[in-house]
């Protein structure tokens, strides 16, 4: 019984080492893959469970900074959104189809401000020239305006009050919907991490073409998986500048720190290869 006792303890013993072992080789795998690019060979002996995990993480972390943060910090700051829509918000209600309020505010939520003006019918986009996408909700009509490339806003989203809120809709009727919004909110934090997780990988098929280059001047010595594994984690630091970039409000333009970004993936795939073609001339 005592033997069987002590195995069962150095069981759990090494269960729990394990589990940190795990955990501290998480941390390990995202600082190589910031800082160590000549040690990339090594994501290429992870099982799929355990690269696919990395990238989740990293995915994870990018849209928590870019979203998550503010949005925990602005749901903190107005005491819920049960108490922001009973005690911060002006009082409306929901007539006819229109909006009635002798109230305005003008807030921001991470990447989202939201104009609530039912003085006006409508709220024009002519003077929103800060980067953020808009939720602007006026008298009769509500839309969500973005901006493009050329620095207009359009909108991707407009309907009539009546369309999104039915006759009688106040203040209360949307504390009731509470529950549902945190719900909604964890649903777009996982939509939006798909959506990095798209955008990531598509890059990694662009840079492919030149990883696979020096591939074939070293001898085809990896598979097309490992070059998608490599192009995925010559990213992270790139990916990392950008978005805390974007997270701060953009002090360096997003035009300049994406370029930024694509030279320090392009420069950790050759730091890479490096080990293998003999360049002497490149220092990690």
């Amino acid at each position: 019984m005592q033997d069987e006792f002590n195995y069962q303890n150095d069981q759990n013993e090494e269960f729990n080492n394990e589990k940190l072992d795990n955990s501290n080789n998480l941390i390990q795998m995202i600082w190589q893959a910031i800082a160590d690019p000549k040690g990339y060979r090594d994501f290429f002996d992870l099982s799929k469970k355990r690269f696919k995990r990395f990238i989740a993480i990293i995915l994870f972390l990018i849209t928590l900074m870019v979203v998550g943060l503010q949005m925990i910090i602005f749901i903190i700051n107005v005491g819920g959104f049960k108490n922001f829509f009973t005690n911060k918000m002006p009082e409306f209600e929901v007539k006819d189809g229109q909006l009635i309020s002798e109230g305005t505010f003008d807030i921001k939520v991470g990447e989202f401000r939201v104009l609530f003006d039912p003085t006006v019918e409508s709220i024009s986009s002519s003077d929103l020239k800060d980067g953020y996408t808009y939720i602007t909700i006026g008298r009769n009509k509500i839309n969500v305006l973005t901006q493009g490339a050329n620095g207009r806003y359009f909108s991707t989203f407009s309907q009539n009050i009546s369309s999104v809120f039915p006759n009688g809709t106040n203040n209360k009727s949307l504390a009731k919907l509470t529950p549902a919004i945190y719900l909604g909110l964890i649903f777009s934090f996982i939509i939006r991490m798909l959506l990095f997780l798209l955008k990531y990988w598509i890059l990694s098929f662009i840079y492919g073409f030149y990883a696979k280059g020096l591939n074939l001047a070293t001898g085809n010595i990896h598979s097309d998986a490992e070059m998608t594994r490599l192009c995925l984690v010559a990213q992270t630091l790139g990916i990392f500048l950008v978005n805390i970039n974007k997270a701060v409000g953009t002090p360096v333009p997003a035009f300049l720190m994406s370029i930024i970004g694509i030279f320090l993936t392009i420069r950790r795939i050759s730091l890479y290869f490096s080990n293998y073609i003999g360049d002497k001339g490149m220092n990690a």
